[in-house]
C-alpha cells in the first residue's frame, strides 16, 4: 500500500514538474535585479556625492565672500549655484530611491539642473565684468546687453517647467532643457576663458575657482545635453552610465574647490 502511494505521488511530482519551470524563471529573475539595481546604487552614491560636496562648497563661498573684500557677488553666485545643485541632487536621490516619483518633483528637478547650469555661468559673468578693463575691453559687449541674453536663456526655462508638470517629462522638455543647458554653458565657459586668457587672477583663489567652476558647468552642461539626446538612438544604459560618470566628475571638481576655498579661509583666518 505504502509503496503504491509513492509511486503515484511521484507520479505527480515528475509530470508537473516540468510545467512549473521554477529554476528558469527564479534565474531570470535574478539575473535582472543585479544589473537594475547596480545602476541604481550608482546613481544614489554619484548624487550624495554631489549633495555633499554642493554644502560643501556652499559653506566656503560665503566665508569667503565674508573674507574677502573685494567680487563678493562673485561668491555670492557660486553659492547660490551650488545651493540650487544641492537641491538638484536631493531630487536626484529622492527619484533614484524612489522610482514611482511624480511629474512635480520631476520638474523641480529639471529646473534645479538647469539653474544649476544658469548660476555656474553668471558668476563667471560677473568676475569678467568685475575685473578690470584692459586695452581690448571695448571688443567685449556690455552689462546691459549680456543680461538681456540670458533673460531670453531663462525664458526657455519658463517654457520648459510647465511642459514637465502638466504632461511629463516629454521628448519637447528634454530636448528643450537641454537646449537652454548647453546655451548657457557656452555663454558661461566664453566668459571663463576670456577670464584666463587676461590672466588678470593667476596664482589667486579666483583662479582657482574659474578653473574648477568651468570644468563643472561643462559637466553640469553635458548632463542635461546627454540627457535630452533622446532624439538620437542612443541606448538609456549608456545614456544611463555617462550621466553617472559626469555626477561623480562634478562632485570631484567641488571637492577640489572646496579644498582650495578651505586653504584660503584658514590662511585668512591664520593671518588675522
Amino acid at each position: 500500500m505504502r509503496d503504491q502511494l509513492a509511486e503515484r505521488v511521484g507520479r505527480v511530482l515528475f509530470e508537473t514538474g516540468p510545467a512549473v519551470s521554477i529554476p528558469g524563471s527564479f534565474s531570470a529573475v535574478v539575473g535582472a535585479t543585479p544589473a537594475a539595481s547596480g545602476t541604481g546604487i550608482t546613481r544614489f552614491v554619484a548624487a550624495v556625492l554631489v549633495f555633499g560636496a554642493c554644502l560643501g562648497t556652499t559653506w566656503y563661498a560665503l566665508v569667503t565672500a565674508r573674507h574677502e573684500p573685494h567680487d563678493t557677488l562673485v561668491w555670492r553666485y557660486v553659492a547660490l549655484s551650488t545651493a540650487v545643485g544641492g537641491v538638484f541632487s536631493a531630487l536626484l536621490v529622492i527619484e533614484t530611491t524612489s522610482p514611482g516619483v511624480g511629474t512635480v518633483v520631476v520638474a523641480f528637478r529639471l529646473l534645479a539642473q538647469l539653474f544649476f547650469a544658469v548660476f555656474l555661468a553668471l558668476s563667471l559673468r560677473e568676475l569678467y565684468y568685475a575685473q578690470p578693463a584692459t586695452s581690448a575691453a571695448g571688443a567685449r559687449i556690455s552689462l546691459s546687453t549680456a543680461r538681456r541674453i540670458e533673460t531670453g536663456f531663462m525664458l526657455l526655462a519658463l517654457i520648459q517647467f510647465p511642459i514637465v508638470v502638466w504632461v511629463g517629462p516629454t521628448v519637447l522638455a528634454q530636448v528643450i532643457l537641454a537646449l537652454a543647458a548647453g546655451a548657457f554653458t557656452i555663454y558661461g565657459v566664453s566668459f571663463g576663458q576670456a577670464i584666463r586668457a587676461r590672466r588678470l587672477t593667476r596664482g589667486t583663489v579666483l583662479d582657482a575657482t574659474v578653473t574648477y567652476t568651468i570644468a563643472v558647468l561643462l559637466c553640469v552642461g553635458a548632463v542635461s545635453v546627454t540627457e535630452g539626446a533622446v532624439i538620437v538612438s542612443i541606448p538609456e544604459p549608456a545614456v544611463g552610465g555617462a550621466v553617472n560618470v559626469l555626477l561623480v566628475m562634478i562632485g570631484t571638481f567641488l571637492i577640489s574647490l572646496i579644498i582650495r576655498l578651505k586653504r584660503s579661509a584658514d590662511a585668512v583666518g591664520g593671518a588675522r
